[in-house]
């Protein structure tokens, strides 16, 4: 970046963005009551889980490395479902790994953490046997430097695991899902489109102006995060998924589903039509979850040989 100055702004942006969410929205009643809803309605059932897939495989690693962190949550779950032994923590939000710290502490759980920004990214070589990626992605800059410092801090034998929103960069959605979407939202009833975290009523979606979503980072290279770690890493297993469903049925709408048996069966509607446009390929996924292995080094020589 030409003017660092501009950077660091948007880097300090992002950690008062972040260091203000993560606690704000454990604190706040209509979360839980969403996160309740969710379970319920079983939101994440087309998803997988790192926990799950070491479990099929029956893998078991060592030390790992959890990138963009937040407060420390995907690492206790994967320590206390025996998938890894140990827990680097990395992420830009110093209230956040304050959080971390202190729950590890409290807990006295084999787990370290450092305020870092992922852009600038400097990890040591060949340390780690597994590196989790878990919604961070697509609040990054310099893909192709944390792709390649990933590569260089896996063991050979190591495992990367990503999920991420890996759809249209900076929220500008193709044009039919958008369509789709909206025609959706018409007919719905408003007290499905009221989002009681936020307090706003959703009537219609919109790509958002460049540079001016929520977070100065937010998706600012999504849809490049698969292909752009393709050139360090194969992947071994993938799960895509989300058509419209994030948006239309975002965090905060979920709990008015619960109402009785016909929200309900609405809910398993929209649900199923989700997955029909991913299967159909109506439109690209822009969720996706990865299992990646770092290829050997002359793949990757070959490669940027090749002109690739």
């Amino acid at each position: 970046m030409a003017d660092r100055s501009i950077y660091d702004a948007m880097a300090a942006r992002e950690n008062e963005v972040w260091g203000k969410i993560l606690p704000d929205r454990e604190r706040s009643e209509a979360a839980i009551e969403d996160t309740k809803a969710s379970i319920e309605l079983c939101v994440a059932r087309h998803f997988s889980s790192l926990s799950t897939l070491a479990q099929e495989r029956t893998l078991k690693f060592e030390h790992g490395l959890t990138l963009g962190c937040g407060a420390g949550r995907c690492e206790r779950e994967l320590l206390r479902n025996g998938v890894c032994r140990t827990f680097h923590g990395i992420d830009i939000s110093e209230d956040a790994i304050a959080a971390a710290r202190e729950i590890a502490k409290e807990q006295n759980l084999p787990l370290t953490y450092e305020v870092a920004d992922l852009n600038f990214l400097e990890l040591p070589e060949k340390t780690f046997d597994l590196v989790v990626a878990q919604t961070c992605l697509h609040h990054i800059l310099f893909l192709e430097r944390v792709a390649e410092q990933v590569w260089r801090s896996l063991k050979a034998d190591g495992y990367l695991w990503i999920h991420d929103f890996v759809g249209e960069t900076q929220g500008q959605y193709d044009l039919k899902r958008i369509s789709i979407m909206n025609q959706i939202l018409a007919i719905l009833p408003e007290k499905f489109r009221k989002n009681k975290i936020t307090g706003r009523l959703v009537t219609e979606i919109k790509r958002p102006e460049p540079g001016h979503l929520g977070s100065p980072f937010e998706s600012i290279r999504s849809s490049e995060i698969v292909p752009v770690f393709q050139r360090w890493f194969t992947v071994e297993w993938k799960l895509e998924f989300d058509a419209f469903l994030r948006l239309v049925v975002p965090q905060g709408t979920r709990a008015a589903y619960l109402e009785n048996k016909d929200t309900k069966a609405l809910f398993e509607i929209l649900m199923l039509l989700d997955d029909l446009c991913i299967k159909e390929e109506i439109v690209r996924p822009s969720g996706g979850q990865y299992l990646l292995c770092p290829k050997p080094p002359n793949e990757i020589q070959e490669k940027t040989t090749g002109g690739g």
